[in-house]
């Protein structure tokens, strides 16, 4: 066992250290979690706009929807929310192109020429 003069020092050392938790800036942690889903949703969000003039009412709505939760769930830091609503709205624009039968799928990669 430790005696008291060093079980005190120790105690001292421990108080006056700054604890871990400083060493991270919350922050910045929130902004980086906020880039990461934003980075995540871009691909999603331009081909739901792609898509949409295909859509009916419903499919727009949803579309609507499913943006404004994804929007929320990157402003609050929650990527986890984000990236799964950033697949719904993928997998809603994916419908809407083949249900809409154009001859030139909308891919992703070929958005950013339009």
């Amino acid at each position: 066992m430790m005696d008291f003069p060093k079980a005190a020092a120790l105690a001292a050392l421990l108080v006056m250290a700054p604890p871990l938790a400083r060493a991270c800036d919350t922050e910045a942690m929130n902004a980086e979690l906020t880039a990461v889903c934003r980075a995540a949703l871009a691909p999603a969000l331009d081909w739901a706009g792609a898509a949409r003039a295909t859509a009916t009412a419903n499919e727009a709505a949803a579309l609507d929807r499913a943006i404004a939760i994804a929007n929320e769930a990157c402003t609050t830091g929650d990527p986890q929310a984000g990236a799964r609503e950033a697949s719904r709205i993928a997998r809603l624009a994916g419908r809407i192109e083949a249900r809409s039968g154009s001859a030139e799928p909308i891919w992703p990669d070929r958005l950013a020429a339009r």
